[in-house]
Order: structure tokens, then sequence, then C-alpha cells
């Protein structure tokens, strides 16, 4: 069985960061599964997941990242996953995109993400993101959050209401359309 490993990291950013880790992994004869890569403020993260050929430990594998760290000066780790974590499932069945917006102040993250907990909804992406206009910041957060069990948009809301108005902040929930490819 071919190991399957996750590897992140995080560094300055510099043009050919993403070209050249992928080119590794290729040549290696890996298999890029799942990926989510981004900017901020100047600082490149990455977490992405890779099936390796039978041929190749997971030790080589660090063993040539190790290079392109030194290169890009960029901190990787390499984890390998478990049978276990394989077979775990990420998608339920209930989908759902929260938008947050308001005045930037501290706690709003906190506090939202707090809320959806006690609802036993999971989060599964967050993106924030302070947007100046004019002398106004106004602070974005886009979440995906799911549920294993039914549950709709409308409920949501009405439970985050509270917690929003008291962080000054607008929101809506709506159910993530899913496009089968």
């Amino acid at each position: 069985m071919a190991n399957t490993v996750v590897i992140t990291g995080c560094g300055r950013d510099r043009v050919g960061i993403v070209a050249e880790l992928t080119s590794i992994l290729f040549e290696a004869g890996c298999n890029l599964l799942d990926s989510s890569m981004t900017l901020l403020r100047g600082e490149f993260a990455l977490i992405l997941m890779a099936t390796l050929p039978d041929s190749m430990s997971v030790e080589a594998l660090e063993k040539q990242l190790s290079q392109l760290q030194e290169k890009l000066k960029l901190q990787l780790s390499v984890r390998k996953l478990s049978v276990e974590e394989l077979t775990e499932q990420d998608a339920d069945q209930y989908q759902f995109i929260v938008s947050v917006y308001g005045a930037d102040r501290p706690g709003i993250v906190s506090g939202i993400t707090r809320a959806i907990a006690e609802l036993n909804l999971n989060i599964s992406d967050v993106q924030t993101k302070k947007i100046t206009q004019g002398t106004r910041e106004i602070f974005v957060m886009m979440l995906e959050i799911s549920s294993k069990t039914e549950v709709n948009a409308d409920f949501i809301k009405s439970r985050l209401e509270d917690k929003g108005k008291s962080l000054s902040v607008d929101l809506t929930v709506r159910e993530l359309e899913v496009m089968e490819l």
C-alpha cells in the first residue's frame, strides 16, 4: 500500500513556490490529492495531501524537500497518514457558507466560531480579510460549515444572530451548492 502524506509549510512569498514544490512531487512520482495554498500579506502557506509511489519512503521525500526548504526559505513538514486517517470522510451531508461583515475589532473570529461549535457544526474552511475603505477598516470572514444531522440555513442564522449583534457584525448563512464534476 502506497504511503499518503500531508505536507504543510509556510514562508515568505516569492514567484515559483507552487511550481517548484509540485515539480519535485511530480518528478518523484507522487500523486497530488488535495491542496490548499494561500498568500497572507506576503506570507505563503500551504497544506497538501499526496500519495507517494510504492518505491519511495517518507524519509526519501523529506530529504528531497529539505533541499527545496533551503532554496525557497520555506518551513515544510511531512506527516504520514495512518490507515484510520485515510478512511475518514471529510464531507458532511449538510453544508453551508457563513459570511460575516463588520467594523474590525478583536473577538469576531473567536465569538462566531465558538457559537458555531456550540451548535455542533464543523468548520471546514475559514477565510478572513481586513479591507480598508477610506478611513474605515471592514472585517470580512467567510466560513464553510457542515453538519452530519439535518439542519437548515434559517436555523443556523437564527442561532448565530445574537452573537453577531453582540459583536456588531452582519452575517448571512446560505446552503453550499455543490457542483458535480
